[in-house]
């Protein structure tokens, strides 16, 4: 087991012997492009800039949701198309199937409460997915269940997921209070099951929906103005793919490095995954600088970096399609750009075998770099949780039968506090020695709070350090099958 050491052990050669061991390597058995811990791999990693990183993801988030085949996605496309193409690398689009999607515009909800002065507009709100448009005004709010008798006439207000009767006639807007973040500040951003004959939906706030729960329950009358554009339609989500060319005389096949570039929620989507955009961008931009400043050669093996249209599902489409033929590793990057406990980077999955050595080169940057200027203090490797791109990979009948790696580093998972059981004979947590392993969690997690104001402008140097990280082990990776 890797016992608990601090930065400055784990930066001496006992430090860089264990982490070769780690890796089933003589750490003196050949040479690298840039040797770790050296003076190269520091000014290297030291291209990445988080206050760029930061930048890009409000960009993005500014476009919209950026779902797979909407106006915002062709925008973020666009622009990620443009930005990897001034790095010089050859970019090309990817579509994938057809499949239907949501994207509202606009929308506004007030409610006036007889006996106050004023209404007040619903501020922590967001529309359902495939919410259809519509508007209305003065219409009376009755309190219920997801199953109250509703009809065109009325608003109902309920705290579980709405539905329509058979027979019942949808009501003329829904609110929802009941679907929010593990604080209840914002609404979680969720679809409807159906695409037909639904009442327009909004999740709003736990306070905001107790203030109209109280009006109600004395008896007040409430009634909402209302109004949503949205857009759905079918469409084919984009893929942005930019080649990092291998040296002469390379062996086929390539290094995925990616990110799902929609909001996945069809929410603001900062964290969730504009971080992850950000890093891959900022690896891209590091990596193409080293070589055209002489500090690197170009790779041993070609690189690839993926913006998915929508997360998993332009994923498999890659997977499946000539260009994705030839991925042979693939490192993803989700939900890395806060954390709502700790100040820490994860790697996972550590409970596959082709991962073993993927994570374990991971280890090692951490093990040298962690706690110095630009790095991580804490770090943690975990089994499987599942739910992004890098399992598209893994569970694939060709990644499992030839063991290749496929891993994602993010700094939060999900939208509660978990912690799961050490994988036998990986790392664990840096910072203790237990069989425990604790997950950091984003309270903002799939809602209409995951903003670059409370995410990623918090916490910018959790995208420097993915980053960072990210970038150096895939060049001490490549080193390795390449010797």
């Amino acid at each position: 087991m890797i016992q608990q050491m601090d930065a400055a052990a784990w930066a001496g050669p006992l430090a860089l012997a264990l982490v070769a061991s780690l890796a089933g390597q003589d750490p003196d058995s050949k040479k690298s492009q840039a040797p770790a811990g050296s003076e190269l791999e520091r000014r290297v990693a030291g291209r990445v800039d988080e206050t760029r990183a930061a930048a890009l993801v409000r960009d993005l988030v500014k476009l919209g949701p950026r779902m797979g085949g909407t106006v915002s996605g062709r925008k973020a496309v666009d622009r990620l198309e443009k930005d990897l193409a001034a790095l010089g690398l050859k970019v090309e689009r990817h579509l994938a199937p057809k499949q239907w999607c949501h994207e509202p515009t606009k929308w506004s909800v007030r409610a006036s409460i007889a006996g106050e002065d004023a209404p007040f507009r619903l501020e922590r709100i967001w529309p359902w997915g495939f919410s259809p448009a519509g508007s209305g005004s003065a219409v009376p709010l009755v309190l219920g269940a997801s199953d109250t008798e509703t009809s065109p006439d009325t608003a109902l207000l309920t705290d579980r997921f709405p539905g329509t009767r058979r027979g019942n006639e949808p009501a003329a807007v829904v609110l929802v209070d009941g679907a929010c973040t593990i604080d209840g500040a914002w609404p979680v951003c969720r679809s409807l099951r159906r695409r037909d004959d639904q009442s327009p939906t909004f999740g709003i706030s736990e306070p905001e929906g107790a203030r109209l729960r109280e009006a109600l329950a004395r008896g007040a009358k409430v009634t909402l103005d209302w109004s949503l554009e949205t857009t759905i339609r079918q469409a084919r989500p984009i893929t942005v793919v930019a080649r990092l060319a291998a040296r002469e005389g390379a062996p086929p096949g390539h290094l995925l490095v990616c990110a799902h570039g929609d909001s996945d929620s069809g929410g603001p989507g900062a964290n969730d995954n504009a971080s992850g955009v950000a890093i891959v961008l900022e690896i891209a931009r590091a990596w193409t600088a080293a070589i055209e400043a002489g500090d690197l050669e170009p790779p041993p093996r070609e690189v690839r970096f993926a913006i998915w249209g929508t997360e998993i599902a332009s994923t498999r489409a890659y997977l499946e399609s000539d260009l994705g033929a030839g991925v042979f590793a693939v490192l993803n990057f989700d939900q890395a750009g806060y954390g709502t406990t700790g100040q820490r980077l994860h790697v996972e999955p550590d409970d596959l075998p082709g991962n073993v050595g993927f994570v374990r080169t991971a280890a090692g940057v951490l093990g040298t770099f962690g706690g110095t200027k630009g790095f991580p203090e804490r770090w943690a490797t975990n089994k499987s949780l599942g739910g992004t791109d890098s399992y598209v990979f893994s569970s694939s009948k060709r990644f499992r039968e030839e063991k290749l790696p496929a891993v994602t580093m993010f700094t939060s998972a999900w939208g509660s506090p978990d912690e799961h059981d050490r994988t036998e004979g990986m790392p664990g947590e840096s910072w203790t020695e237990r069989d425990r392993v604790a997950i950091d969690y984003d309270r903002h997690y799939h809602s209409a709070g995951d903003t670059p104001e409370n995410t990623t402008d918090l916490e910018p140097e959790n995208m420097g350090w993915c980053a960072r990280v990210g970038l150096l082990t895939a060049l001490r990776w490549l080193d390795e099958i390449d010797g």
